[in-house]
């Protein structure tokens, strides 16, 4: 009995529930967070309330459920809130018509995001509280990711298993000679060879010749397109023998033009593990701040929590978007231009502390007219000038996106070589990077 096959797809309803609870929790954290840090407190009035006991050995905060309904008004307008959660207060019920006073946290610029102020202040919350609001987006986002990902790869090999080979196709077809036999494209009578791949279609077609394909005259011994005998009993027309002479060394024979080796598998490859490499990093650089300056916070007396939020927020931002438009330069196009100028200049920066601690340096700048009339340039600095030294104006260059680096058109001249995995200066000799040991664009 065959065995079923099971399907691991994620169901289209499963899908979307698993979607909603996910940006759900994240909503719930990130306007906690933003009501403790930006909103206005208001008195409240809540009208309905009410405690319900689930455990009594629960931890603290976590014996009792409760469900809050209020209002408010602000800016003249009156807003509804609802809100369940865990804690230990048992207040009295709330019997018809009875209110009680209570202090909420709103947005001024969006008042519909509200809560109990007792929910959203830091003073109130709890270190363990604050710790997860920051980190539960951040493991809701990365769970989210991870299911579209899913989902979308069980697509794509379902959409692949739909689609038949051409071994397939070619088989269900009677007449194979009307269709090649190796990629299935369409051929007419007559074809010794397929116009798409090349195959051979009519090995023993009449006058026709088996190497080349040409027709051949009526009673010909050789085919008048390659000289191949067409029978076999036929011998094959002697050449003229000519004793080999060693050429003369070609000096940069090969380095002119741009390279096929980009699109390599070994080479795709390692832009792969590049750009894992770069998310991770990127991933670092935006949880460091993100979980340090608030756990600063915590640590620190002079270091007010709020503020290490907001610093730790912000600097977690700006990375985030540094990263991710450093990501976005890779899955741009590949460009080809000419180097049309080259300059240095002498700069200063201040280093802080004194008024006077200033730092001397020179700016190297190189500057490209792309073949779509755009200006690229390449600033360097110091002793950093690669790109300054290797390019000369009237270069010819190629920008390879998926690893940062510029690649020369004639290098028959030169006595270096740049990697365009690494950067990595290698002798014009070499046919793999002494470094990173991939292959140079040669």
């Amino acid at each position: 009995m065959a065995k079923k096959k099971t399907n691991k797809n994620i169901p289209l309803p499963i899908l979307i529930l698993i979607c909603t609870v996910l940006l759900f929790a994240m909503y719930l954290s990130l306007s906690t967070l933003a009501l403790a840090i930006w909103g206005d407190s208001v008195m409240g009035t809540v009208d309905s309330y009410d405690s319900r006991l689930d455990d009594t050995d629960a931890g603290q905060n976590r014996s009792r459920t409760i469900s809050k309904g209020y209002w408010f008004v602000a800016n003249g307008k009156e807003y509804r809130g609802y809100v369940i959660y865990s804690s230990d207060e048992a207040w009295p019920s709330l019997t018809e018509g009875e209110t009680r006073s209570e202090r909420i946290r709103y947005l001024s610029f969006l008042p519909y995001v509200n809560k109990p102020a007792m929910l959203c202040e830091f003073s109130e919350m709890g270190e363990v509280a604050i710790i997860y609001h920051i980190l539960a987006p951040i493991g809701s986002l990365l769970l989210l990711l991870l299911v579209i990902r899913t989902a979308r790869r069980g697509k794509k090999k379902k959409l692949a298993a739909r689609k038949p080979v051409a071994s397939q196709i070619i088989e269900q077809r009677s007449d194979t000679y009307m269709f090649c036999p190796n990629c299935g494209n369409k051929i007419t009578k007559g074809m010794a060879f397929c116009s798409s791949c090349g195959t051979k279609i009519q090995t023993n077609a009449p006058g026709v010749c088996t190497a080349c394909g040409a027709t051949l005259p009526e009673g010909a011994e050789f085919c008048i397109g390659c000289g191949k005998a067409v029978n076999s009993a036929t011998s094959e027309p002697m050449e003229p023998h000519h004793v080999a002479t060693p050429a003369p060394p070609q000096s940069g024979a090969g380095l002119v033009g741009f390279s096929d080796r980009y699109n390599c598998p070994e080479i795709l490859a390692a832009a792969q593990k590049n750009k894992k490499f770069s998310i991770g990093c990127m991933w670092i650089l935006v949880f460091v701040p993100l979980i340090g300056f608030p756990v600063a916070g915590l640590l620190m007396d002079d270091f007010p929590f709020g503020e290490s939020i907001i610093i730790g927020m912000g600097i977690a931002l700006v990375m985030l978007v540094f990263n991710l438009l450093a990501l976005r330069r890779t899955k741009q196009p590949m460009w080809e231009g000419v180097v049309v100028n080259k300059y240095s200049k002498e700069k200063s920066e201040h280093r802080g502390g004194e008024d006077d601690n200033y730092r001397t340096y020179t700016e190297y700048t190189t500057i490209i007219n792309t073949d779509a009339d755009k200006k690229k340039t390449i600033v360097e600095k110091d002793s950093g000038r690669h790109m300054y030294d290797y390019l000369s104006v009237g270069d010819r260059v190629r920008f390879h996106p998926k690893f940062g680096t510029y690649e020369k058109y004639d290098k028959s001249k030169d006595r270096i070589i740049y990697c365009n995995v690494c950067s990595m200066m290698n002798p014009i000799q070499n046919d793999r990077c002494k470094r990173c040991n991939n292959l140079l664009f040669k």
